[in-house]
């Protein structure tokens, strides 16, 4: 009998969680301030404007949950660094689809170290 089963149709549109290989994939700024394309960002009245300290943890943290949940690969690896990522992981605030997604590489990294 050949198998016919058919992949889980996902409730409504949920669009995949993009996870690089490794974490030394990320080679994201770790000083100054960055700001979002609208892509990315778009809350408030000038979402062009609004900077985040990556310096500042709190910031970096809000910065990368933003990237995480919103961004392309692209964007992933061009704002995120690997090790700063690891180090807010755990403060983190992000969807139960997204912290699955990524739970192995960070738990693989935190193994290595």
């Amino acid at each position: 009998m050949a198998d016919t089963q058919q992949p889980a149709a996902r409730p409504g549109w949920i669009r995949d969680v993009p996870v690089p290989h490794a974490l030394t994939e990320l080679h994201g700024p770790t000083t100054g301030a960055i700001g979002l394309p609208t892509t990315l960002f778009w809350s408030g009245p000038h979402p062009r404007d609004v900077r985040w300290d990556v310096t500042d943890l709190d910031r970096r943290r809000d910065l990368y949950e933003i990237v995480l949940v919103e961004g392309t690969l692209d964007d992933i690896v061009r704002l995120i660094d690997g090790p700063a990522l690891v180090e807010v992981w755990d403060r983190m605030y992000l969807p139960h689809r997204v912290r699955s997604a990524w739970r192995a590489l960070i738990d693989n990294s935190r193994a290595a170290a």
